[in-house]
């Protein structure tokens, strides 16, 4: 016979289930852009020295100040990927350091496991408030995103998911979940208590 514990333990799993599955997280998961009438040719990148790429349509350069510089032309499609093509190995360092400070900071991969699915379900009107225009421009980078990181999210979904990021590492701040360059102290630390 189940105690009154196990069944409150698996009542908030079936909750929870239910919550992640019945909200339109499915649909958001296989959203893609509208990519009618958009250029899909594939650029060829010219590397022409260590810091310095381009295409047909851009080029890609460091600065004197050691910033990496951006610069195409063409529909959100033929920019995406002439983003992606030029800046590939920049992304993936990126992200390889991104989830590298994720795992750091939660070690445990059941809270992992959680963090993915609350984030699925946070996010799961996020395509519903970018314009088709930007989201096209996003997919076209995503085609040049590492497949080491798609246990986490497939490349379109991760990078949505990532633009986002800041801003729900900002809206994590106000629950006071996380915190950005921030700290706290209280009692008799302070002045005031």
């Amino acid at each position: 016979m189940i105690e009154r514990s196990g069944w409150i333990n698996i009542l908030a799993f079936i909750a929870t289930w239910v919550l992640f599955h019945s909200c339109g997280i499915n649909k958001s998961l296989r959203h893609q852009p509208n990519l009618d009438g958009l250029n899909t040719g594939q650029p060829v990148v010219k590397e022409i020295n260590d810091s310095t790429f381009s295409t047909h349509n851009g080029h890609l350069l460091k600065n004197q100040f050691g910033l990496w510089e951006c610069y195409v032309e063409g529909d959100a499609l033929e920019r995406g990927l002439g983003i992606g093509a030029m800046s590939q190995p920049l992304m993936y360092k990126q992200e390889r350091v991104f989830f590298e400070k994720i795992e750091e900071m939660v070690p445990s991969k059941s809270q992992q496991k959680f963090l993915r699915k609350f984030l699925s379900w946070y996010n799961r009107k996020m395509y519903q408030h970018i314009p088709n225009e930007f989201q096209a421009e996003i997919y076209g980078t995503s085609q040049f995103m590492s497949q080491e990181f798609n246990v986490l999210a497939p490349p379109f979904l991760r990078a949505m998911y990532l633009h986002g990021a800041h801003d729900i590492g900002h809206a994590l701040t106000d629950l006071a979940l996380v915190g950005c360059t921030s700290f706290a102290a209280w009692d008799d630390k302070t002045e005031d208590g």
